[in-house]
């Protein structure tokens, strides 16, 4: 049998994975013989210096898969050949679906991000969604970064970002959304849209975005007696940030603004500071300059925190239903 050596740099897979992993590639190929016993998962465990508990979940997985065999005080042992599929269909669906969640839970996704993930690439794999366009449109460059980042995922569907100023002074705004099979916006703006473009209703959607859970939970921990920063494009933005600190008694007069045309002075900007809020999607580092500020800003302490937004589940899936019929009108030829 090969030596089991765990991988431990940015971007391994988990311990317990590995330990699958490697068991199965050693039996598939022979080299662990029907029969033949594994280490304890002690020993195991001390060997790759991880916790027990980590060797346990991975023998508890090649038992489920039929490659080994559990005997109570005896130990773990490699089972005995079997004719046919060692797994059925939805039994390895199940550990494939698994290992995912468990790889995107690693990447620090939530579980509504993975099933907006999931109900996305679904969608993508209509055919007919190579020919749709949509329009999302919203009031500040930072909110727009949700549609996309949420519709990347998309490969066919072509997304246009416009800020609602813009269109709504347009003369000719009618005409630029006309082009598109759909308009989405959120609710704050649906009802501005709407009458301003009325003959567009059938193609206007609203969703409701709201902050992350993990957007609320580090704000949640900010404190009044610290001095707090926030990197933003728009004023609009900082004033939805500023909203959701007030919730949680922090005044707008202890908040310091860097809006990103002055990115420049960012590292005389959070000397000072205990925290700095960013929008998601955005990088603080810029240049060599910035880095090494940052560096020393997170090494006295300084907390970065991610301010996100996504659709919520319930408005993703009246999207994912008006593009659905989209495709059947496509196919009807309407």
């Amino acid at each position: 049998m090969d030596k089991l050596k765990l991988e431990k740099f940015p971007g391994a897979k988990p311990a317990y994975q590995q330990i699958i992993s490697f068991f199965e590639k050693e039996i598939q190929s022979g080299r662990l013989k029907p029969g033949e016993k594994l280490p304890a998962e002690r020993d195991l465990a001390e060997e790759l210096s991880t916790a027990r508990g980590t060797v346990k979940k991975a023998y508890e997985e090649l038992v489920r898969r039929r490659l080994i065999e559990a005997a109570p005080g005896r130990g773990s042992f490699v089972a005995p050949e079997r004719h046919g599929p060692a797994e059925s269909r939805k039994d390895k669906a199940v550990r494939l679906i698994d290992e995912l969640i468990d790889e995107l839970a690693r990447l620090k996704f939530s579980a509504n991000d993975i099933r907006i993930f999931f109900d996305l690439r679904l969608l993508g794999r209509e055919e007919e969604l190579q020919n749709l366009s949509v329009a999302a449109i919203d009031c500040n460059p930072e909110a727009l970064a949700i549609f996309e980042r949420q519709f990347l995922i998309l490969p066919h569907v072509n997304l246009a970002k416009m800020l609602i100023d813009d269109i709504i002074d347009d003369p000719s705004g009618a005409d630029r959304l006309r082009a598109f099979d759909l308009v989405l916006t959120t609710t704050t703006h649906y009802q501005e849209i709407l009458e301003r473009f009325p003959d567009l209703r059938a193609k206007l959607v609203q969703a409701a975005v709201a902050p992350t859970r993990s957007s609320i939970i580090a704000l949640a921990r900010l404190t009044p007696s610290q001095k707090i920063g926030i990197v933003c494009e728009s004023k609009r933005f900082l004033d939805i940030v500023l909203d959701h600190l007030k919730a949680f008694d922090i005044p707008a007069s202890s908040v310091a603004p860097l809006f990103w045309s002055e990115i420049d002075r960012l590292d005389k900007f959070i000397a000072g500071l205990d925290a700095v809020i960013i929008p998601a999607g955005y990088s603080l580092q810029k240049n060599r300059e910035h880095l090494a500020a940052i560096q020393e800003f997170t090494e006295r302490g300084g907390a970065i925190i991610t301010f996100d937004y996504q659709i919520e589940r319930g408005s993703l899936l009246n999207v994912e239903e008006r593009l659905r019929t989209l495709i059947e009108e496509n196919r009807r030829g309407i």
